[in-house]
């Protein structure tokens, strides 16, 4: 399913006056559109797409306050009818902070590639350890993003991770799994190995303690 401004329009028109409102984006599960310059609606592509977008926000009204960084916080959501069938929407903050490419990324010096590496190992950490957000029956099962790349990054003005985006993919998981885009070398659109590995190295001291 795809949406025209238009739609988007009327579907978030029924709980708050539209002033503005411009499509910024869409991933495997859904779309995104910019409304009144400060807030992101989130529309589901499909209906397996709408029950994914129920899971994100359990997940990010669960990590509220308790993550080190940014991320959507959930104003409000609501429901709509598509071909006779009910989907889900929300609409959260839009955060501040930039992307950056990958050779953006790798032309960082030194002390801030590693200082972002302490600040995802963090907060990998931290989110690999929340055990009450969703059902977690086995001890090797954590809760994942579930696709944590660098185009999910936000970077402040000195170029440091400060929000993460797109938790649509979350889900229990084996942590490794929230490293194979840190790890790949061969995407050009990500991180590079030697920093992941900087980032898996900082995460498995944590274990330690």
């Amino acid at each position: 399913m795809k949406y025209s401004i238009e739609q988007a329009k009327d579907i978030i028109s029924k709980s708050i006056r539209v002033k503005s409102i411009e499509f910024i984006g869409c991933g495997n599960h859904s779309e995104a559109f910019c409304v009144n310059n400060d807030m992101v609606m989130k529309l589901p592509k499909h209906r397996k797409a709408s029950d994914h977008l129920k899971i994100e926000m359990q997940v990010l009204q669960g990590l509220k306050q308790k993550v080190p960084l940014d991320i959507p916080n959930v104003l409000f959501n609501g429901t709509f009818t598509a071909g006779h069938k009910e989907f889900v929407y929300f609409v959260s903050k839009r955060l501040n902070g930039k992307k950056l490419s990958k050779a953006e990324f790798l032309m960082l010096d030194e002390r801030t590639l590693f200082q972002n590496a302490e600040i995802i190992a963090n907060f990998l950490y931290r989110l690999h350890n929340e055990k009450d957000i969703l059902p977690i029956k086995r001890k090797d099962l954590v809760l994942l993003h579930g696709d944590f790349s660098l185009n999910h990054i936000l970077f402040n003005n000195e170029n440091v991770v400060c929000g993460i985006l797109d938790f649509a993919d979350s889900r229990v998981g084996k942590s490794k799994s929230d490293f194979s885009y840190l790890l790949d070398d061969k995407d050009d659109e990500e991180f590079g190995a030697n920093f992941g590995k900087t980032v898996l190295s900082i995460y498995e001291s944590y274990k330690v303690f």
